[in-house]
This record gives C-alpha cells, structure tokens and sequence, in this order.
C-alpha cells in the first residue's frame, strides 16, 4: 500500500479530523450547559439548592458574598423568588469564565434575558438576577454615595460612628480582619445595643462564645446603614470603642485614601479605578479577604500561603501557628528580635517578631528586610485551624491607598505618600517606625527596661546626631543604624516636658 498521499489529501484529511474534533467539543460544551440549565429547572421547581449543589463553583457568590454565606442566600431567593424555569438562548465566552444568556418564566410568562456566569467546567460562578435581588447590578453606572472622613491612629483607620438613636459618638477601628462589627458588653449596655442570639466565632489563637445584636442602624458622618449586626464581647483591645468590620465593603465599592483621610463609598455597577495602581484578586471565605502571598523568613526557603488583608492588625505581617508549625519557621534559621503575645478579643497568643528576608503578596512587589511575627505554641493556638496561614496588616497595608471592589473580587492598591518609608525597626527593648505624617515614633516598648525607659507614642527626633527626617530622605543612614553590629549603643534624642532629652539604647 502506497502512504506516500498527495499534500492536498493530507490537508483535507487533517481538516477533517480537526473539524470532527471541534464538532465534539462543541456538542460537549453544549451537554454541559444544558445539563447545568436542567438541573437549574429542578433547583426552581424544588425551590430546594440540592439539584445544583456539585454543580456550584468553590467561588459562587450571589453580590458580595461568599459561601457558604451565598448558600444560605441562595436558599433563601428560591423560597421568595417567583421563577418556575429557566430557557437557553445562547453562549459565548467571557475571558476566562462562559457566559450563558438565559430568559426566566413565571407561570409560563418570560421575564427579561439575563446572563449566568460559570467556570470552564460549566459550573456556576454567579448569575445576574441573583445579584441584582441584592442590590447589585454590573451594568448601571457606578455611583459616589459618600465621603466619610476618618483619624488614623497609630496607623490604624478610626471612623465616627452612632448606633441607633444614642448620640454618643463611638470610635470604630475599620477592621478587614472581622466580618462584622464588634463591641464590648460594657460599651453596648451603655447605649442600648441588646443582644439578641449567642454563637462561637473564631478569633486569633481559637474560638470563643459571644452574643450578637442585630438589626441596628448605624451612622457614619451624614451616611446610614440600616439592619446591622454587632458581635458583643466580654472585652476588646484598647485604643477604640469597637470595630467596624466587612459590613461596608460587602455593601459599596470601598476607597480608603490615607493621604486624603477619606473613605469613599460607591454603588455597586460600571467603576473605573480612578488611580493607577494594581489590581489584587482575592477569594472571601467566612467574610474574610484572603490575598495569596510568599514569605522568606531565611533566603532560599520561600513558603506560600493564603493571608488575610488585615487593616485591624497593628503589625506588617504574622504567620499563624499552623502556618509555623508546618514549615518550622521558628526553627528554621530565622533570629527574633523579640518576643511578646497578640491579643484579639482577650485571647492572648505568644509571638516571636523579627525580619523575614522578603514576603510578597499576588504579584505585588517583593518586600525585602520585612519585618514579620510568627505565632508560637500554647493554649487553644496549638489546635487552631483558621483555614488561612496569617494576616497582612496596617503597617503594610497603611503604605498604599486602596480600593475594595466585591464585584469583581480584587482589591486595588496605590502607593501612597507613605510607600518608601523605611520599615519599623528594633534598637534595644524599643520598636520604632514612622507615623503618615513622617515623624519617627517610639510604637511600642518590646522587652522590659531597667531604669529610665521611653513610652509608647513619643516622637524621636535624632538617632546618634542624625535627625529622624534624614531617614526618609537617604537609605544609606537608615542602613547603617540597622546593619549596625549587636552591643552598638546609640543615642536617642527628643523632647519631653518641653526639655531635650536623651537616652541610651543598646542593639541586641
């Protein structure tokens, strides 16, 4: 038998085989959608989520919210909403997701088209009718609906807030790390806020019960949010009345500017970034903003690991004990500088702090030199699970300008005034760093002091004859002070009672 086959034979028999691939592949996307459209048609006819339940992405959200959350939202459209069936007119792609245009009928009467939006696996990733019974709808014009002015203290975002009808103003940490909102019991009962179920949640180190009230009314500046919950505990961190959690961003498109001291809220829809900056994907499991990131605590062994975007932690970044354990960080070469605990919601966990060679997050810069806190043993953090490996929080997040987007699940971030400051340090039992307006603060005393000692808050103004200024000005002194040798004393300068002052510190 002669294979020596004309060229042009051998074309048309490859352009066949080729056109028969497609044909199937198009015949098995086709039964792949149909089959999701079916069992979409059972889902409304049970009013029940079972039929569609594997067929839900791990990334199915109805608006803002995430499972298992949408879930339970799903559940509760189907109870309320009057659809019987769903019809398939077309297909087409939409980048990396497949878009199904559908008509809904309510007693044999169509509804308008609207779209369902799945994976490559034709499995639901959300649809636009589910959204917009939320209040969230792509296609209008996105709009500014408030400008609310907030302090920052020690780093951290602090909003005015009035709960109900109490015309006591109350200071609210905007915490990323917390779904909700939260306040003590003894704050609560002092303007009326009633408790009304108990529940367990997970705080940093383990779990602990709380009571909540819902159904309150909050008012930030002239801006109101209606039917919002408060988790009450026992006793919160210092330094605020409570902490006003995810319940913005899950609600408004949210632009927090440091430079301007401004938080932003938009509707939902049509939104441009009006500043270039880079854009973050990030997934919200349990309300959480969980970025993807890669910490060096030594050169040459980087780790990987999912971390929550924090805007309520004090610190640039801590890796959870589960995250420790794993990679035995705390034994793995790396050298803290000192030693203390984090506290949420009264529940204390020890921490080893130092520097971390270099962490990134999503393809974000790398941060070398970067300050870091791993989380040792002990207690209820030996057996905790919290699903994610640690948190990204204010010291880092305070150097950029950021954009919460829940649409379209990414956070957008521009560097602000702020980004080039030199990274909080350690001399002695001291750990410095640099408020938003440049000035060079004593954060916090780390390890005990004899004798004379600084306090937390006071502002430095030299380091051995070198004025704090200096340091955002030229890397090279910065430098120095940190590649100085352990036993190095260094003078340090300020002002107290109106005196200059100074003080001994020696490197450790």
């Amino acid at each position: 038998m002669d294979f020596n086959l004309p060229i042009q034979l051998k074309m048309k028999i490859k352009a066949i085989l080729f056109l028969g691939f497609l044909v199937c592949s198009l015949q098995l996307r086709a039964q792949q959608a149909r089959t999701l459209i079916e069992s979409m048609n059972q889902m409304f006819a049970q009013k029940a989520v079972d039929p569609v339940k594997t067929m839900l992405s791990g990334s199915f959200s109805i608006a803002a919210y995430t499972r298992p959350s949408a879930d339970r939202m799903l559940k509760t459209i189907l109870e309320r909403y009057p659809c019987d069936s769903i019809l398939l007119k077309n297909e087409t792609k939409a980048g990396e997701m497949i878009c199904l245009t559908i008509v809904p009928f309510s007693k044999g009467k169509a509804g308008k088209e609207s779209s369902i939006y799945t994976d490559a696996s034709y499995r639901l990733l959300y649809t636009d009718i589910f959204d917009q019974l939320y209040g969230m709808n792509r296609y209008k014009k996105s709009v500014l609906v408030a400008k609310i002015p907030f302090e920052v203290e020690n780093g951290s975002i602090i909003l005015t807030v009035k709960v109900n009808t109490s015309e006591r103003p109350l200071k609210l940490l905007f915490d990323t790390g917390a779904d909700g909102m939260a306040i003590t019991k003894a704050l609560a009962d002092s303007v009326g806020i009633k408790a009304s179920r108990q529940q367990n949640t997970s705080v940093v180190g383990g779990n602990m019960n709380i009571s909540v009230s819902e159904g309150n009314t909050i008012k930030l500046d002239t801006f109101v949010l209606k039917n919002q919950s408060f988790a009450i505990f026992p006793e919160m961190h210092k330094g605020s009345d409570g902490i006003i959690g995810n319940s913005i961003a899950k609600n408004y498109i949210t632009k927090v500017d440091f430079d301007k001291k401004e938080l932003s809220l938009y509707t939902f829809g049509d939104y441009t970034y009006q500043d270039q900056g880079l854009s973050v994907p990030v997934t919200v499991p349990a309300g959480l903003f969980i970025i993807p990131g890669e910490v060096s605590v030594v050169p040459g062994q980087a780790n990987t690991g999912e971390f929550v975007f924090d805007t309520g932690a004090s610190y640039n970044l801590i890796c959870f004990r589960p995250f420790v354990k794993k990679y035995k960080l705390l034994v793995s070469g790396f050298k803290p500088e000192y030693n203390g605990t984090t506290t949420s919601m009264g529940m204390s966990t020890p921490t080893y702090s130092g520097r971390a060679a270099a962490f990134s997050f999503a393809s974000m810069p790398r941060l070398t030199d970067f300050p870091v806190t791993l989380m040792a043993g002990g207690g209820q953090s030996e057996n905790w699970n919290p699903g994610f490996d640690g948190s990204i929080g204010i010291r880092t997040i305070g150097r950029y300008n950021f954009t919460i987007n829940m649409q379209q699940k990414e956070i957008h971030f521009v560097p602000n005034h702020t980004f080039n400051f030199p990274h909080d340090f350690v001399l002695g039992a001291y750990l410095f760093g640099f408020d938003a307006d440049g000035k060079l603060k004593l954060l916090s005393v780390v390890s005990p002091v004899e004798g004379e000692a600084l306090k937390a808050g006071q502002i430095i103004e030299s380091i051995d004859g070198v004025a704090a200024s200096a340091f955002l000005k030229d890397s090279k002194k910065m430098l120095a002070v940190l590649s100085a040798p352990a036993g190095k004393v260094f003078k340090i300068a300020y002002t107290a009672d109106g005196a200059k002052q100074n003080i001994s510190v020696t490197k450790k």
